[in-house]
């Protein structure tokens, strides 16, 4: 066990007792407001990390569930949950957000709160809405973590956020803070995690209690299946992508080979001069769209159009014959950039199609009847029949162009009004673009490194 390195990293992330007391007595005081408010809840119930005791340092996130009768009506529990939720945040800054049904979250006094109606069960999997489970979650978690696992958990949650793989939203892909805290009580300890976790294999299974292994059918081609203790029909680490889940193997096998500080508090790299990166890119064949992240779309759903869109035109470009060597996107949520590597910008008008034997008189009719424009042939090479005919797309930022047209009638309202302005830009274009945020972003994307090697 690294004792002194672990020493260290957790006086910078345990909260202190000035920050726990005054959660508390926030929490205590909306709890007042909200049952001063008419109507038919019956209790607030403080959940997620802060409640349970893993939350690390500066995590300033409150999640109050208003406890509603399992009679009320689905109509009705909406209703007043927002109500009340416009109510504790008036004269503060909040939003409608959305789960299964709506709610409200804000910003009470610092502090980051969700005010989400739920409805009182007896068990997790008996839940009328998703988020029914969560104070379950709070009751497991609190009955079966010893105060010293809460440690291995702070520590488990900070080398996740460290690797950049912390988070269930559709911007991270990864885990929520809650698995990290069932992984801890499935082995106990952080080394000991941190040691399985090197050898996971795709399609690792993690059980609790009376799981059993025909829960984990119905999660089948899941990287990592964590079946929630609460709710036998739930991955936990359902979010979790490939990427991710091989990320997270690899930094831990790095860890343990040279357990250092940058795992948990990556160095923050000095972007390249303009100098450096032009130097960088005349080795590489580079496009990139520029785009608008829409103001009135919630991020979480924004991100998962952007990777879907991100794929399409990855898709569409294979499709008319460019090879993708690399792809990927960055948004501060005000501006989008999709990038794309290629093997080539331009290709040859002329293209090659082998078709079927010469003697199969049936396909090699369908083969030739084919409109295209014939460049030459048919002729046969190796028995088969071949023609060249003329590409009709041949340059690849104007194949992106012509793509994003298409967004106006096949995409979702986030995407249309996402590429309403987007530019498709050229190495000399991104140079322009080449500042703050981006420019660490960039620097990252073309030095190809993980953040902790």
């Amino acid at each position: 066990m690294n004792t002194k390195l672990y020493k260290k990293i957790l006086k910078k992330i345990t909260p202190s007792k000035k920050e726990l007391l005054g959660e508390k007595k926030t929490f205590e005081e909306i709890n007042e407001k909200i049952m001063k408010i008419g109507g038919s809840h019956a209790r607030v119930e403080w959940c997620g990390s802060s409640a349970r005791g893993t939350h690390l340092h500066n995590d300033r996130d409150l999640d109050l569930f208003v406890m509603f009768d399992k009679e009320t009506s689905e109509s009705e529990l909406e209703k007043q949950g927002l109500k009340i939720g416009k109510n504790v945040f008036r004269g503060q800054k909040w939003e409608k957000a959305y789960s299964q049904h709506p709610y409200i979250r804000g910003n009470y006094k610092g502090f980051d709160v969700e005010i989400v109606p739920s409805y009182i069960i007896e068990k997790g999997n008996e839940k009328k809405s998703a988020v029914d489970r969560t104070p379950f979650h709070n009751k497991y978690i609190k009955s079966k973590m010893s105060e010293q696992q809460k440690m291995y958990v702070r520590l488990m949650k900070q080398f996740m956020k460290g690797i950049n793989a912390y988070g269930a939203d559709l911007k991270n892909c990864a885990l929520p803070g809650y698995a990290m805290e069932l992984i801890i009580l499935h082995y106990k300890d952080f080394d000991n995690s941190i040691e399985e976790i090197s050898n996971w294999k795709i399609g690792q299974t993690i059980l609790f209690e009376n799981a059993k292994e025909e829960n984990t059918k119905q999660f089948k081609g899941a990287p990592l299946i964590i079946i929630d203790p609460v709710d036998e029909n739930r991955n936990v680490a359902s979010a979790l992508s490939f990427e991710q889940f091989e990320r997270m193997i690899y930094a831990a096998q790095s860890f343990i080979k040279n357990p250092k500080e940058k795992f948990f508090f990556p160095e923050i790299k000095k972007a390249w001069d303009k100098k450096k990166v032009k130097q960088e890119l005349t080795k590489k064949e580079l496009l990139a769209i520029k785009a608008d992240f829409p103001k009135k779309i919630l991020p979480d759903l924004m991100w998962g159009q952007l990777r879907r869109y991100l794929k399409k035109i990855n898709t569409h470009l294979k499709e008319k014959d460019f090879k993708v060597t690399k792809n990927t996107l960055w948004s501060n949520e005000e501006k989008v950039f999709f990038i794309f590597e290629l093997e080539n910008l331009t290709l040859q008008k002329a293209k090659k199609i082998t078709g079927p034997l010469a003697s199969d008189k049936e396909n090699s009719e369908k083969f030739l009847e084919k409109k295209r424009k014939i460049l030459s042939g048919p002729q046969i090479e190796e028995g088969r029949l071949v023609l060249e005919i003329e590409r009709e797309d041949t340059n690849a930022k104007e194949t992106i162009k012509k793509f994003i047209k298409t967004c106006k009638t096949d995409e979702s309202e986030g995407m249309i009004i996402c590429l309403r302005k987007a530019k498709v830009l050229e190495e000399k274009d991104l140079l322009k673009e080449y500042k703050g945020e981006f420019a660490q972003f960039f620097t990252k994307y073309l030095e190809g490194k993980e953040i902790f090697e």
